[in-house]
């Protein structure tokens, strides 16, 4: 009976870090559906030459991996590639390095420029017919959107060839039509998540075990402090994701134990790769999911395949942070976030600035609360 009160005494006295939005951010308190960008519809953009094709589309029939794909499948023959190759997104990339391939190659990234352009040039204008078309926001979600005035572009899509290419074209299609949005590429790459959710730590951690949890990967990283400052972020090979085939048809608590152990086990496998004997206290773990969170709890009308977690338990940051210290033992803190609210955090506090995150789908960060984050040790961060 004592053990069980000292590992229960153990839990209570591990901190859980869950992120959080400003107060007066309309996006604090939305559910999932006004916080995604993927069913947001381009209906109109008037004064916009040469847009006729994109209207009547959603942001992710424009811009998801599957979308992209499509675009590289379509000039499958100017790029010299396998339409059904099964990497045809990597391979697309070193198209831009062949002199044969090269034209092609900017004129797919010109595509994507153009569509991310015109999807951000709608959010800023607010037009009517678009308002209509989006009834999950009310004014104020579309007066945040007036008000921003960058946007930092990063996910798998935007970490190699087709960003360098394609965020800059976006830039100028936004200057063209009079927008202020300034638009650039995340240096983080596919690891934005990962470094934004590093800063999530207690002072006195010296490093962070880290997973993004997607649909189509699950990346995993390690992050170093050094004087309460982060200054490294070391990945590790990504795992394949515990979502099984059509996921998104089942629910409940057994789907949701079978899911969470899978999750853990990968969690278990890294810590005792990486994580010395007895040094697990001074050690904090990071996760973050491809599904919307309201204070370390799924959001409902999500329908991710991280969603069905909530089954698990009233609070599901709770309930990981206790299984954890179950499986490893104790550890420093816990930190459980959306993937865009993580990747935002590597911006936290830097006003009217939003990220987003292309890769399956689009994930979008709103700006979080920065006061008590990690800083990051510019000049000295690396990302290896």
């Amino acid at each position: 009976m004592n053990r069980i009160v000292a590992a229960r005494a153990v839990v209570r006295t591990i901190p859980i870090f869950t992120g959080g939005l400003a107060a007066d951010n309309p996006f604090a308190a939305a559910d999932a559906a006004a916080r995604s960008l993927n069913r947001a519809r381009l209906v109109e953009l008037p004064g916009v030459a040469g847009v006729a094709d994109l209207l009547g589309r959603s942001a992710s029939e424009l811009l998801s991996a599957a979308a992209v794909t499509g675009l590289v499948r379509a000039a499958a023959d100017r790029l010299a590639l396998d339409p059904d190759a099964p990497a045809l997104l990597r391979a697309f990339d070193g198209c831009f390095d062949d002199p044969a391939t090269h034209p092609a190659a900017l004129a797919v990234a010109g595509e994507v420029s153009r569509r991310l352009g015109a999807l951000l040039l709608m959010l800023w204008q607010g037009d009517a017919a678009n308002r209509a078309a989006r009834p999950e926001w009310n004014a104020a979600h579309w007066a945040y959107w007036a008000a921003v005035q960058r946007v930092v572009a990063g996910g798998g899509l935007m970490a190699g060839r087709l960003g360098e290419a394609a965020v800059p074209a976006a830039g100028a299609f936004l200057a063209a039509a009079g927008c202020p949005i300034t638009i650039e590429r995340s240096p983080y790459g596919d690891a934005i998540a990962l470094v934004g959710l590093a800063r999530h730590a207690p002072a006195d951690a010296e490093r962070m075990l880290l997973f993004d949890f997607g649909h189509t990967a699950v990346k995993v990283g390690l992050a170093t402090y050094r004087d309460g400052r982060l200054i490294e972020v070391t990945r590790r090979p990504s795992l394949p994701p515990p979502c099984e085939d059509s996921w998104y048809e089942h629910s409940g608590p057994e789907w949701a134990r079978a899911r969470w152990e899978r999750m853990a086990s990968a969690i278990a496998a890294a810590w005792a790769a990486m994580v010395p004997p007895g040094a697990g206290e001074r050690v904090a773990v990071g996760l973050c999911l491809a599904s919307h969170l309201q204070n370390g709890h799924p959001v409902g009308q999500d329908r991710g395949c991280y969603t069905v977690l909530r089954e698990l338990a009233p609070h599901l940051a709770t309930f990981v942070r206790d299984d954890l210290t179950a499986r490893l033992g104790p550890f420093r803190s816990l930190a459980l976030l959306h993937d865009g609210l993580a990747a935002a955090s590597t911006h936290a506090g830097e006003a009217h600035t939003v990220v987003l995150t292309l890769g399956t789908s689009i994930g979008t960060g709103y700006g979080p609360e920065g006061t008590e984050l990690r800083p990051v040790e510019v000049g000295v961060f690396r990302l290896a």
